[in-house]
């Protein structure tokens, strides 16, 4: 389960966070992190499935990558941690550094669409990217039976499109946690 030194690097990011929103930096000078509460619940969900191939799309400087490492820790598993933003991506790797939590993380600083394809069966994935390419990147997803894809923002960024097109396709549901998650089973393809 997630430590007291996970929860404390946690709330460090996301009370920047809050600072750069507050301050009006423009987004693309802010770091983009899932909430703390939502973080918990795909930690917990993570471990829950015994995932041993986790996946995120879309680290920022870290701290859903610190709840999913620590889940891949949990269960003996690797977390794949996409990010195409180098200095976020570096945050990242330093701060898992320092958590002890390197092992169960393999970071890729590159295009989640030039990767995604030759990753194999992920057995929990989460997208926390741009908003445009959440159903792009859910069809290059190798998703099996008994996998869990959680798509974050659901309600913050009125992404119904991609709830429809998610729920064509497996078993889904939205829970109304942080900005909104979108848990949709895995299918065989």
């Amino acid at each position: 389960m997630l430590g007291v030194a996970e929860r404390e690097a946690m709330a460090a990011l996301w009370t920047r966070k809050l600072a750069q929103d507050a301050a009006g930096l423009p987004q693309a000078a802010r770091h983009r992190n899932l909430e703390p509460e939502s973080a918990e619940v795909i930690h917990a969900l993570a471990v829950g499935l015994g995932a041993r191939r986790l996946l995120e799309v879309g680290g920022s400087s870290g701290l859903s990558t610190v709840a999913l490492a620590a889940a891949a820790r949990a269960t003996g598993g690797l977390l794949t941690s996409i990010e195409i933003e180098p200095v976020r991506q570096a945050e990242s790797r330093a701060r898992v550094d320092a958590l002890g939590l390197s092992a169960f993380v393999r970071f890729i600083l590159a295009d989640a669409a030039d990767v995604l394809p030759g990753l194999g069966p992920m057995e929990f994935v989460l997208l926390d990217c741009e908003k445009d390419d959440y159903i792009r990147f859910f069809d290059l997803l190798e998703r099996p039976a008994g996998a869990l894809v959680v798509a974050d923002n659901i309600l913050s960024h009125h992404l119904g499109e991609y709830v429809r097109h998610v729920r064509r396709v497996a078993p889904s549901m939205t829970l109304a946690i942080g900005k909104g998650l979108e848990l949709t089973g895995g299918v065989s393809q």
